[in-house]
Formats: structure tokens, sequence, C-alpha cells
């Protein structure tokens, strides 16, 4: 271990590392941010599941390519809400996941009257939303709408590897997106944390979210 190494310091240190990276995988690993997956792959910093309880406080920034689609919706809520908790006040998050829209308007044409492209959409358009380990795809909407209600503020798109933010810019590295149909492939957002936020309009919404899909996915119907 060199020097520059044993010098590393993660975000619980008042010096240490305050750009923390979720769901990094083994090769998307970031010099200079503090980065995390739920497995230990080689080169990473700590292996942590991020829907459960942080040890962590005062972050600067969280950043996360092609991760959220990954986590049950419900995983995805707890994540938010530790992240914003590990956020402090002005921190902001910046998260990449795949956009419902795109994926509606390129994989399934109605229109079509061909069997077997037909057919092939139909895997396409499973494979979107069920293939690489996804568990929910969102909308643009949605997504602002759920972001929004879980405290963070000045809730914004950006296009691939661009931010107003310099800290934030040419982060993405999984390449492919493409704007088709108006919609981009990729929904990459960002959002500040405030000072306070609403918990009791979170509580609402995350009921709200719980009888309008949550529960039907655990009923198994």
């Amino acid at each position: 271990m060199n020097a520059k190494e044993m010098i590393r310091l993660g975000p619980e240190h008042e010096h240490g590392i305050k750009k923390l990276q979720v769901g990094c995988g083994p090769k998307n690993i970031l010099p200079d941010w503090w980065n995390v997956d739920i497995r230990k792959f080689p080169g990473i910093d700590l292996a942590m599941d991020v829907t459960q309880p942080w040890n962590l406080s005062n972050l600067e920034y969280v950043y996360g390519e092609h991760f959220l689609e990954h986590l049950s919706l419900e995983g995805a809520i707890a994540f938010l809400d530790q992240a914003w908790q590990s956020l402090k006040p002005g921190g902001v998050i910046r998260l990449s996941t795949p956009s419902v829209e795109w994926v509606l308007s390129t994989h399934f044409d109605l229109s079509e009257t061909n069997t077997k492209k037909k057919v092939s959409s139909t895997f396409a358009i499973n494979r979107a939303f069920h293939g690489w380990g996804h568990q929910f795809l969102y909308s643009q909407e949605f997504l602002t709408a759920l972001l929004e209600n879980m405290g963070y503020q000045n809730v914004k798109y950006c296009e691939y590897g661009q931010s107003e933010d310099q800290a934030l810019s040419e982060l993405e590295k999984h390449g492919n997106y493409k704007i088709n149909n108006g919609y981009p492939s990729v929904w990459i957002v960002e959002g500040t944390k405030g000072d306070t936020r609403n918990e009791s309009q979170l509580a609402s919404y995350i009921n709200f979210i719980q009888d309008s899909y949550i529960k039907y996915v655990k009923s198994g119907h």
C-alpha cells in the first residue's frame, strides 16, 4: 500500500472524502470519490447496502449511475431517504436511470403488423423492464415527484456528462446515451438538499406509492 492509499479517509472522518458514489461496481471506480457497492469488488472503498441506515453525515455529493433501477421501489425510497439524511444542506444527489418513456416509444410499435417483428418487440420491451437486474423504471414525472417529496429541491435534468456543478461533470461512463422521439434513453437528474423537509407530506406520498404499487407487488397479484 502506498502513502496516498494510506491517507485515503472515508466520509465518516472530519477531513475525509465527502463525495459518495453508490453501486460503483468493479469497473467504474472514481479516484476522488468514496466508492461503495453491495458486493466487495476489488478496489472499492466499502461494501454496504445503501437501502439500510448509513453511519455517514455532512456529505457534499451522492452519485449513482445506472443504479436506481436495480432497487425495488421500496428500496429506492429507503436509499433516497438515507442519502437525504447524509447530505449536508446544499449537498447534491445526481442519478442516472433508464427512461421508461424512451423504452416505451422505441421498443414497441403498436402500428406494426409484421408478426415476427411484434414478437421480437415483445421480448425487447420485457428485457428493458426485467433484464440486467432491473426492478423499476422511472418516468420523468414520477422521478421528479419522488425526489421532491423526499425533500430534494431544485430538481433538474441534465444531458449526459454535463452539469452546472464542475464536481458532477463528466461522471457518466456507461455510454449509449440516445435521444429518440424527444426522450433521452436515460434520465440524468440532480436534486439539492434543503434545510428541512415536510415529513407529513413525505409520509402521505409514501402511503400513495404503497397503495398504488408496492402492495400489489408484495401480494403477488
